[in-house]
C-alpha cells in the first residue's frame, strides 16, 4: 500500500501536466500557468525519488541517514509547494463556470494544506534507530500522497468549467478506474 501511495504522489504532477496539455485550448493562459506549476511539482517528485535513494549513500549511522532524508524531503516540499501555488493561481483566474472549478480547487488546496501540515508533524520516536526511521518515512509518505492529490485536483480545476465541452474530471475518473483495474488484475495474476 505504501508503494501505491508513493507512486500516486510521484506521478500526480505528471498526470496533471498531461491533462493540462491535452485540454490547453479550453483556457490557454491558465493552462500554461498550470503546466508550469505541474512541471515544478514534477521536479519536486523527481527530487524526492533521487533524494530518498541517494540520502543513504555513505552514511555512517541511522541518524545521519534520517537527517539527509529530511533534507531531501524539504527540497521536495519547497518545489511542490511552489507548483501548488502556481496551480492554485491558474485555477482561480480566467473566465468560466465557477461550479466545477472552485470546489475542485478548494479540495486541491485542502489536500495540499494537509500535506503541508504534515511537514510540521514531529512524533517522538526516541533518539534514533528503526522506530524513528519508520515514523519519519510514514509521515513523509502521507505528506507525499496528500500533496500529490492536491496537485492532481488543482490540475483538473484549472481546465474545468472553462467551456461547454465534457468536463476533464470525467476523463480523469475514467482513466483512474482503468488504471486501478489494470493494477488489480496484475496483482491477481502474480498470485
Amino acid at each position: 500500500m505504501s508503494k501505491l501511495i508513493e507512486l500516486v504522489g510521484m506521478l500526480a504532477p505528471f498526470a496533471a501536466l498531461v491533462l493540462l496539455f491535452l485540454h490547453r485550448r479550453r483556457a490557454p493562459g491558465p493552462a500554461w500557468l498550470g503546466m508550469a506549476g505541474a512541471a515544478l511539482a514534477g521536479c519536486g517528485s523527481v527530487a524526492e525519488l533521487i533524494g530518498s535513494r541517494v540520502s543513504w549513500l555513505g552514511v555512517s549511522d541511522m541518524a545521519e541517514g534520517i537527517e539527509r532524508l529530511e533534507s531531501a524531503s524539504l527540497v521536495r516540499f519547497a518545489l511542490i509547494t511552489g507548483g501548488i501555488v502556481l496551480l492554485a493561481i491558474a485555477a482561480l483566474v480566467g473566465e468560466g463556470r465557477p461550479v466545477p472549478r472552485i470546489p475542485l480547487a478548494i479540495g486541491g488546496i485542502a489536500a495540499a494544506v494537509l500535506g503541508g501540515a504534515m511537514r510540521f508533524v514531529h512524533l517522538d520516536a526516541g533518539d534514533g534507530g528503526f522506530a524513528k526511521f519508520v515514523v519519519t518515512t510514514t509521515v513523509d509518505l502521507v505528506q507525499f500522497g496528500l500533496l500529490g492529490l492536491g496537485v492532481l485536483l488543482l490540475g483538473i480545476a484549472v481546465i474545468s468549467g472553462r467551456d461547454d465541452g465534457p468536463e476533464p474530471l470525467d476523463d480523469a475518473v475514467r482513466y483512474a478506474g482503468a488504471i486501478a483495474r489494470r493494477v488489480q488484475s496484475t496483482r491477481e495474476d502474480r498470485r
